[in-house]
């Protein structure tokens, strides 16, 4: 399955001189999760959330303010890439092996997933060096991952309960079933 349930993508925004000042809209366009990890900033305070330059600024100072350059990042994925890039230039990010995919692009879904229970693997050679530049493999993904689906079958609760409770069916199909649900996530 997809690593990111919401593909983040860039507004057009005016230009800033403090790539710092993007804060609000990358957090937005990136609906508040990591670009890469797809880690929500829902049970942290987003200024823990750092602003990564995907092709780096020490190596490209150039494109430091580019907005295009710039992906709302959870620490743990930015300290991790930090300045690594294998391209001679910001346009080459990665030559089919190493390097690193922008994660707003659709190939990003071409080399990253995630499995059954959550953990976030490689899809291809460039994915797997993908995951381990990120240490994407940290359990802290997968955990995440499953609190965020919990939260959103609690939500589904009070409806069902309604539901039932309108059609006058057993309580016991309703308890089963979203227990049955609840308890995948769990395993």
């Amino acid at each position: 399955m997809k690593i990111q349930d919401i593909k983040p993508t860039r507004s057009a925004v005016p230009a800033r001189t403090n790539y710092r000042d993007y804060r609000n809209e990358l957090r937005q366009d990136f609906n508040g999760c990591c670009g890469y990890c797809d880690d929500s900033d829902w049970c942290v305070d987003a200024i823990c959330f750092h602003i990564d330059h995907f092709a780096p600024k020490v190596r490209f100072p150039d494109l430091t303010c580019t907005y295009t350059n710039l992906v709302y990042a959870c620490r743990f994925c930015n300290i991790h890439k930090s300045s690594k890039w294998t391209g001679a230039d910001a346009a080459s990010h990665h030559d089919g092996s190493e390097g690193f995919i922008d994660p707003c692009c659709a190939d990003y879904d071409d080399h990253i997933e995630r499995d059954e229970e959550g953990r976030i693997i490689g899809k291809s050679v460039l994915g797997q060096y993908i995951v381990k530049q990120l240490n994407l493999g940290l359990l802290r993904h997968q955990v995440l991952w499953k609190a965020r689906r919990a939260r959103a079958l609690q939500a589904e609760i009070p409806p069902l309960i309604a539901r039932f409770k309108a059609a006058g069916l057993p309580r016991d199909d309703l308890y089963t079933g979203l227990l049955e649900r609840f308890m995948e996530l769990q395993q």
